[in-house]
């Protein structure tokens, strides 16, 4: 009777605890695999930014104009949106230091 006990712990333990994490690091896995150049991805540090580079088991990402880190693999999180919903998406109108003289407004600083 005790036998049937641990058993019963046993996989009580297995369908609780090991095969749901199991299936959550394969999920996780290919993920990872599945990384490609132009995605829109959100690290565990709570960092967004856009793939620029995947090799081997690093991945660059740019977290704002022209930034660009290095991260393992591991340290991505979560793929938020691909290249192709990005192409569908309208890309939002950036005003660069060099259009700035055709702008409309003018910003005042405070003079000392």
């Amino acid at each position: 009777m005790t036998i049937l006990w641990i058993v019963g712990i046993g996989a009580l333990m297995y369908f609780m605890m090991i095969r749901p994490q199991r299936k959550q690091q394969k999920a996780k896995t290919a993920m990872m695999g599945s990384l490609k150049k132009g995605d829109r991805v959100l690290t565990v540090g709570g960092i967004y930014g856009i793939v620029r580079a995947v090799k081997d088991d690093k991945v660059t990402l740019e977290i704002a104009s022209e930034v660009y880190v290095q991260f393992s693999k591991t340290a991505i999180g979560s793929i938020l949106r691909s290249n192709e919903a990005k192409a569908s998406a309208p890309e939002p109108e950036t005003i660069t230091d060099d259009s700035a003289e055709d702008a409309d407004y003018v910003i005042e600083q405070d003079e000392e």
